[in-house]
């Protein structure tokens, strides 16, 4: 766990200078208690060696600065060192993972590793590692002065370690696994509470909390069983560990009053081996309360270590190799992929998407128009073929660079909860006031901040939370607009929003899309019929490609996928009162 620890800090010089001081403070600690025998025979004899008071002044002192440096040192490691360190470098892996990492599950994997591993980890320089440091100091000093002093002592205390030893075994066997099962279960509980707190309106609508939410209740229930299961496995490796050290013990005490009885052993020699036997069997019997937050520290670095050990997507070394150029057309060549084998969910793909066009995906769920949109992006790597953008095979292009190309418009929009402006900067960080005012106008932002008290300074709540859904789709397209790339990607912006915010939005991406690269999932009759091509899947292969009246005219999925959409644009729903009179 150290090794796996050390492997993860930028530097391991302060842990080291931590351990080492508590080490050295403990070893002292021990040295005071064995210089107490000459000490006291001095003292009781009534010829004390000035040099026995000053070396266990020493002594002293120097197990006290010692422990002094190493609790001030730990502050800075525990903190800085470790948790900040850690945290960093989780964050820093984050924004290098592929975006089809973020998955549902990703969120409460993230959320326990930066708050409870990070919160728990935070207490091993700062309490555990510096008590088992000083404890081993201290054991192993006392240790070795009782076998001096009386050897059979020493040797009884000698027998707790093989039994302390087998018990520690033991309990790491039985402890470890059930503390990965407890940390998974607060992963999936996380995620419940997230998702919780986000499906609110959902589920008072619904009145689906009246009696609890199940999903919630379940995930409380077996993080109650995990953490139960966790803390009755210490138990009976808890109770050979202490037997085996009281044993020792007694075992030990026993034999040095039979010495002292025997007159092997003056009384203050005993009194002070007997000292030093308990002082022994302390911190030895003290190893159970601190080994097992190390196998809890182990649960929690084996999480933090799956995030920022993930593999990311293969990248070539040099800067800038492979960046696309225009002219900007993508291409689909021989596509296979899949989520897991044995399911494709794209199959033979070819499709080219020309530049400065608009290429509309069309098809029932599941068909694999939000993975085709996807793949361009690189949130995964295909199985089979290859897809290209500017002539570049992506998988031969940074991601810095081909996210540089591409901007991407969803349907569900997140926002920071911080204001308007800081919401759109984030396309160009260093774009001049007047190019985000523009933005603004093409996007037609500006009529939103002008309504808005507090104008471009007023905050949008978590999530967006305080703007509509048009709103918050008007802050992304401002985005798109400023950020300017040659590549944009559409995944159905309008679907969820009113006829006026329709109108509204889908102007602005016909603003946005001229003279750019263009691929549009679209279930809107507006955004089908304008596009300059249309490409039809079906399970994940295309059945079709062609314009609006070409495949209206041909038939099949498409004509039956614009009819039904026709019907629905035409329901209308009517008052009670006006429905005929069944009499």
């Amino acid at each position: 766990m150290i090794r796996q620890l050390f492997t993860l800090l930028d530097t391991t010089r302060p842990l080291k200078a931590l351990l080492v001081a508590h080490f050295i403070g403990g070893v002292f600690q021990g040295v005071a208690l064995i210089l107490l025998i000459p000490f006291l025979e001095g003292f009781l004899t009534g010829s004390p060696d000035p040099r026995c008071f000053s070396a266990l002044v020493v002594a002293i002192g120097i197990a006290v600065g010692a422990s002094i440096t190493g609790s001030l040192i730990a502050f800075k490691v525990s903190a800085f060192d470790l948790c900040g360190t850690l945290i960093r470098k989780v964050g820093a892996r984050l924004q290098e993972l592929p975006l089809g990492w973020f998955q549902a599950e990703s969120t409460g994997r993230i959320t326990t590793a930066t708050s409870t591993s990070i919160s728990l980890l935070s207490h091993l320089p700062s309490i555990v590692l510096p008590q088992l440091a000083s404890m081993s100091g201290t054991a192993a000093s006392l240790l070795i002065a009782t076998l001096i002093y009386d050897w059979k002592m020493g040797a009884s205390l000698l027998l707790a370690l093989p039994v302390a030893a087998y018990a520690l075994r033991l309990l790491g066997r039985t402890t470890v696994e059930k503390h990965r099962a407890e940390e998974k279960a607060m992963e999936v509980l996380s995620s419940r509470i997230i998702e919780f707190v986000h499906l609110q309106p959902v589920l008072r609508a619904t009145d689906s909390v009246a009696g609890g939410w199940a999903p919630l209740e379940a995930a409380l229930d077996r993080e109650h069983e995990t953490t139960d299961s966790a803390g009755l496995s210490k138990g009976p490796a808890g109770a050979v560990f202490h037997a085996g050290v009281e044993i020792a013990l007694v075992l030990a005490l026993g034999i040095g009053a039979f010495d002292l009885l025997g007159g092997d052993l003056s009384p203050t020699t005993f009194i002070a081996l007997a000292l030093m036997s308990v002082r022994f069997a302390e911190p030895v019997g003290m190893l159970a309360l601190y080994v097992d937050p190390l196998h809890e520290a182990r649960t929690a670095l084996d999480l933090i270590s799956s995030i920022i050990f993930t593999k990311t997507l293969p990248e070539p070394e040099a800067p800038h190799a492979g960046v696309p150029r225009a002219p900007f057309s993508a291409r689909f060549a021989d596509v296979d992929f899949s989520y897991s084998e044995g399911h494709p969910v794209i199959r033979d793909m070819r499709l080219d998407i020309t530049e400065g066009c608009v290429t509309a995906l069309v098809g029932p769920s599941g068909s694999g128009k939000s993975t085709l949109l996807r793949l361009i992006a690189r949130f995964w790597d295909v199985d089979e073929g290859t897809i290209s953008l500017g002539g570049t095979d992506v998988r031969d292009t940074r991601i810095h660079d081909l996210m540089g190309s591409i901007s991407m418009v969803f349907q569900d929009v997140y926002l920071f909860d911080s204001s308007i402006e800081e919401n759109v900067r984030i396309g160009r960080p260093d774009a001049t006031d007047a190019e985000v005012a523009l933005a603004a106008d093409r996007a037609g932002l500006t009529e939103v901040v002008d309504r808005l008290p507090q104008g471009w300074n007023a905050l949008v709540g978590e999530g967006g939370s305080a703007l509509s859904g048009g709103e918050r789709q008007r802050v992304a397209l401002a985005r798109a607009f400023l950020k300017d790339s040659p590549v944009l990607l559409l995944d159905e912006v309008t679907s969820a929003l009113d006829g006026i915010n329709e109108a509204s939005v889908t102007s602005a991406l016909e603003a946005l899309s001229r003279g750019r690269t263009v691929l549009v999932i679209a279930h809107r009759l507006s955004t089908i019929r304008r596009a300059d091509r249309i490409a039809v899947l079906r399970d994940g292969h295309i059945e079709a490609l062609g314009t609006h009246d070409d495949l209206y005219a041909a038939g099949g999925t498409y004509r039956e996928f614009w009819d039904d959409q026709s019907c629905v644009e035409r329901w209308r729903l009517s008052a009670a009162s006006d429905a005929p009179d069944p009499a």
